[in-house]
């Protein structure tokens, strides 16, 4: 895979804390002068946020087809690519993924069980060489990530309604990438959110 300088990427099951992660990096980063993009996947351009909100509808649990679901992950990806990302990139800023392609391996692979190999093709072809230098997976257990999830109060949409095997699979999806491919680290999300921070820093300022 062609990866796309100052291009990162956070990945993890649902709890592990991306997002405060994401808005403590993006901040460390301005404060030290870069431009900083960030999005979250799916989503992050006007079609994009509309893909999302089929993705993630309740009222389709049990009615979208697995090969549907990838596909549209992928064409949310396209879209943001061309509008968000490669324009970002093109002007010298820093770009950061609350979640990007090793999702689509992890949830759509592991997970729900479509050929890996096949992914990883689709993911080529979708992502060119725009595909992030450095992916940084934050790896908890399901229990302690849907306990911090279940604090939010929030109702749950149609990805979160699986049951907890689901997102071990997911969680051993991603542990696999962080395994097989450079571009892929794993660090220890149950933590104090101060240490993974350092940690993070650490490893995205080594690639700038």
């Amino acid at each position: 895979m062609k990866t796309a300088k100052r291009f990162f990427c956070l990945e993890g099951i649902d709890g592990s804390g991306k997002t405060t992660q994401l808005d403590m990096l993006a901040a460390a980063l301005a404060r030290d002068g870069y431009e900083v993009v960030k999005f979250r996947e799916p989503g992050g351009a006007k079609i994009s946020e509309r893909i999302r909100e089929l993705l993630l509808d309740p009222s389709f649990k049990g009615i979208m087809s697995d090969k549907a679901e990838l596909l549209l992950y992928n064409a949310a990806r396209a879209q943001v690519i061309k509008e968000v990302i490669q324009p970002a990139l093109d002007a010298g800023k820093i770009v950061i993924a609350d979640r990007f392609a090793w999702s689509t391996f992890a949830y759509q692979g592991y997970a729900r069980g479509i050929d890996t190999d096949l992914i990883l093709k689709l993911t080529e072809m979708t992502c060119g060489g725009c595909f992030p230098e450095l992916t940084v997976v934050l790896d908890i257990s399901v229990e302690r990530g849907r306990a911090r999830t279940c604090k939010r109060g929030e109702a749950p949409d149609r990805l979160e309604q699986e049951k907890a095997d689901f997102f071990e699979r997911v969680r051993q999806g991603y542990l696999a990438a962080a395994r097989d491919y450079d571009c892929v680290a794993a660090i220890d999300a149950d933590r104090d959110p101060e240490e993974i921070h350092k940690e993070l820093l650490a490893l995205v300022k080594a690639k700038l």
